[in-house]
């Protein structure tokens, strides 16, 4: 394909712009794992977890390495492969690659094998907050299950990137995206550069049709449950003391004002309060394990729980109420058997903290 002449203004004038190519592969992987917006299509912003994430076959623990893993605000696993115009492999080999990476991680990732790599990379001071700003109010529970919900269910996303896509390559993907669940596309990300050493890329989006867009869209949605139904089928294989504490922990969310709902994830069973701001409180859920969890990672977003010695407050009296917590971080979401509930006067001590709770909120939004 020919690439024309572009033009930048800036306020030095007129700058014309030559077709170019990167000068190395890992420079296409720097930009796209910094500036990751230049490969969003729909699906919006992408969240790196690791750069040449490991994958294995079942037999050795990393026979390949895909270039990035991102996942998407909906929890959509993203794989990425880069490679420059003048790699051969373009053509059709990188197909054949990147579904073997796509076969085997959706086959031999264990649930949490994402959670953990973020932490890793992120680093355990920096991760919660990472994730907090890229998720907002959701819990980060929610989000990491959903991940491996998605993730077992092979809907992932499969993304080949290079400084020209050739044709045959591009009809492969539009096929690929038609008869697939999982979303594949191609970005031809043009470069082109100027005078001074400036460069400016051209994304272009490939494979995305309708079809396969409405197709998609339309199976990715689950049936609304009810929070019995949640207790019955996700607490199925717990004790029959946790289910218990389930519905105990709805009576005791809703006789003091709230309600329990099922998220649309259905990775968990989540407390609400309405408050004066219009702005909803979540403080508690509970996971499909069984744990209770203090959703601190959802309340550091809010003014009145921001200051760390208001949630260290909190853990300190969570933790006096049922010994040690599953985590130490003032930013996440310290959990404890919910089946301790069942147990009279834990549950009175957890309605005060809940009281609490509600106080400092209604203080700071009265």
């Amino acid at each position: 394909m020919t690439q024309g002449v572009i033009y930048m203004v800036d306020g030095e004038g007129l700058r014309r712009m030559k077709p170019s190519a990167p000068e190395n592969e890992n420079r296409m992987q720097e930009l796209v794992a910094r500036y990751p917006e230049l490969i969003t299509d729909g699906d919006g912003d992408l969240l790196l977890i690791r750069r040449e994430h490991p994958i294995g076959d079942g037999e050795g623990e990393a026979r390949w390495s895909v270039d990035h893993l991102f996942v998407t605000q909906d929890a959509i696993p993203v794989l990425v492969e880069l490679k420059r115009a003048v790699d051969t492999r373009l053509r059709r080999e990188v197909v054949g690659q990147i579904l073997d990476y796509a076969a085997n991680a959706t086959l031999h990732w264990q649930p949490g094998t994402i959670a953990q790599s973020f932490a890793r990379e992120a680093g355990a001071d920096h991760a919660d907050a990472k994730l907090a700003q890229f998720i907002g109010d959701r819990s980060a529970e929610e989000f990491w299950k959903q991940v491996d919900t998605n993730l077992r269910d092979g809907r992932i996303k499969l993304v080949f990137v290079a400084d020209e896509i050739p044709r045959e390559l591009a009809r492969i993907v539009e096929f690929l995206n038609d008869q697939m669940r999982a979303d594949v596309r191609a970005v031809e990300l043009r470069w082109f550069s100027g005078e001074g050493g400036v460069t400016t890329l051209s994304p272009r989006i490939i494979g995305e049709t309708q079809r396969a867009a409405a197709t998609k869209s339309s199976s990715r949605a689950l049936a609304p449950i009810s929070v019995d139904e949640w207790i019955s089928t996700r607490l199925a294989n717990s004790s029959p003391e946790t289910r218990e504490a389930a519905h105990r922990f709805v009576q005791l969310i809703e006789s003091e004002g709230g309600e329990v709902a099922v998220p649309s994830t259905q990775g968990s069973i989540i407390s609400q309060f309405p408050a004066e701001s219009g702005k909803v409180l979540y403080p508690f859920s509970i996971a499909p394990n069984g744990m209770l969890k203090l959703l601190l990672a959802y309340l550091i977003n809010r003014p009145a729980f921001a200051p760390e010695e208001v949630r260290s407050s909190l853990y300190t009296s969570l933790e006096k109420i049922v010994g040690p917590l599953h985590t130490r971080s003032l930013s996440g979401e310290p959990g404890f058997k919910a089946s301790l509930l069942i147990e009279p006067e834990k549950e009175a001590a957890v309605r005060t903290l809940l009281r609490e709770i509600l106080k400092i909120a209604r203080a700071f939004n009265p």
